[in-house]
């Protein structure tokens, strides 16, 4: 066993290299540790401004995968708003994930010994609370950091404070490297270079891979809040997350090509248009297709995506992704729409991965993953491009509670009782799918009597 501790004196970087080498016949283990200090977190001030918190890792093998990688992140941060924080971590080869994107509503003090596996567990981040202590499952994929980079080089903690009016401090952070770093992963997913592990139904030998979207219930029914009229932040509305998984037998996948337009009239995609909004690029969608052993693929054309310059995205949204509305219900059963929100729009991309385990991807009594979806892992989408978005077979997209757009504002006299809160996928029907009747997502919600005018 070798021990060697690496300590910068002139750095505010601190260094901990912690090897356990165990030789059997050919049996080798390694696991590696490497320790940061922080420091302090600004306040929101209006402008895109993360904290940026850098560790150099030396000394490892020149590639992380599912065999070694990065197992566990962990720090310890304290903040008067816990639900304010975007955090994320970044790669030598700039690969990004998002750790805990304002999680922890209006509660708490931070995090505390808070650490992120692929099987942390306390379970999943978005459902617990402050101060977040344990091992947790992160908002993003670790496969997207294991993804064959070389580790050697500079990885970077980015805390983004989201809204003024709390200040805090990282103390430290850690990465550990790790043998078998995600057990909870597949390694053989369908793929394009992997079609021998893809299929189409019922053993036919060619089909179109079309996805198939839900909403997740679990997460809408766990992050879900009416805010009373005199609420400083959120007055008279009811919030809520919104996940939307694939359980198709292809992802949702959209391609740009360049093709920027305000109006009908085609622009540069730096432009802002003479209404002060930003251009909109023309969306394919692509459908990959199964023929005679081969993946073949078709583009369609589908709707757009724009650049969304708010505080927590600086990234792309494809439009008018989702449409929420509350509704109330006679006697007869009739629907009669009480309040809806604008049609909101969503970057596209995994944040997260359906098993048969934790029952969380469960739709009309069928538990989702791994085991029962026959192209699991088909796509790859770590981020918020332009040109390239979408969701994998058995991926999911979360919005949480407190995201921008999340909301439906209430009406003044709106009396108490139950509402349904209505969320639907695509209300456009621009996208090809399996199956468009599971689009929409019901959910009873009682209203109390503070949304009352005053």
């Amino acid at each position: 066993m070798l021990i060697n501790q690496l300590v910068f004196k002139g750095s505010r970087i601190i260094t901990i290299l912690v090897i356990f080498a165990f030789e059997c016949s050919s049996f080798r283990s390694i696991a590696q540790l490497y320790l940061a200090q922080g420091g302090g977190i600004r306040d929101y001030a209006g402008a895109f401004s993360p904290d940026t918190f850098v560790l150099e890792v030396k000394h490892l093998p020149n590639r992380i995968d599912h065999s070694f990688g990065l197992g566990k992140i962990c720090f310890n941060i304290t903040h008067t708003r816990p639900s304010d924080l975007k955090i994320q971590l970044r790669s030598p080869d700039g690969s990004t994930i998002w750790l805990t994107n304002r999680n922890g509503r209006d509660q708490g003090f931070g995090y505390s010994n808070t650490c992120f596996r692929t099987n942390g567990f306390n379970g999943y981040i978005h459902r617990a609370s402050p101060p977040f202590e344990g091992e947790f499952i992160p908002d993003g994929r670790m496969e997207f950091l294991n993804n064959g980079q070389d580790p050697n080089g500079k990885w970077m903690l980015l805390i983004q404070d989201l809204k003024a009016g709390g200040t805090g401090n990282l103390h430290l952070f850690s990465l550990s490297f790790e043998k078998d770093p995600m057990p909870n992963v597949s390694q053989q997913p369908c793929a394009d270079d992997n079609v021998s592990a893809c299929a189409c139904p019922s053993n036919k030998r060619n089909c179109d891979l079309l996805p198939d979207l839900i909403i997740l219930p679990a997460f809408t029914q766990n992050q879900i809040e009416e805010y009373a009229w005199n609420d400083p932040n959120y007055p008279g509305q009811l919030r809520f997350a919104a996940t939307i998984a694939n359980i198709g037998r292809g992802p949702m996948e959209t391609r740009g090509r360049q093709e920027w337009y305000c109006g009908d009239e085609r622009v540069d995609s730096t432009t802002q248009c003479s209404d002060g909004n930003a251009p909109r690029q023309k969306l394919y969608q692509r459908i990959y297709q199964l023929w005679n052993g081969e993946m073949r693929y078709k583009e369609v054309p589908a709707g757009t995506n724009y650049y969304d310059s708010k505080v927590g995205h600086e990234h792309y949204h494809v439009d008018s992704w989702v449409e929420f509305r509350l509704v109330s219900k006679g006697t007869d059963g009739r629907k009669k729409l009480v309040a809806k929100a604008n049609k909101v729009s969503y970057c596209l991309w995994d944040t997260g991965a359906c098993n048969n385990q934790d029952g969380l991807c469960t739709w009309d009594g069928v538990v989702y993953g791994e085991k029962n979806l026959i192209n699991y892992g088909l796509g790859n989408y770590p981020g918020c491009d332009s040109g390239v978005q979408g969701i994998s077979v058995g991926g999911y997209d979360t919005y949480g509670l407190l995201y921008e757009g999340q909301s439906i504002e209430l009406p003044k006299n709106l009396s108490s009782g139950q509402y349904w809160l209505e969320i639907e996928i695509d209300p456009e029907h621009r996208y090809r799918e399996m199956n468009k009747k599971n689009n929409l997502f019901t959910m009873p919600v009682q209203i109390s009597r503070q949304q009352k005018s005053q």
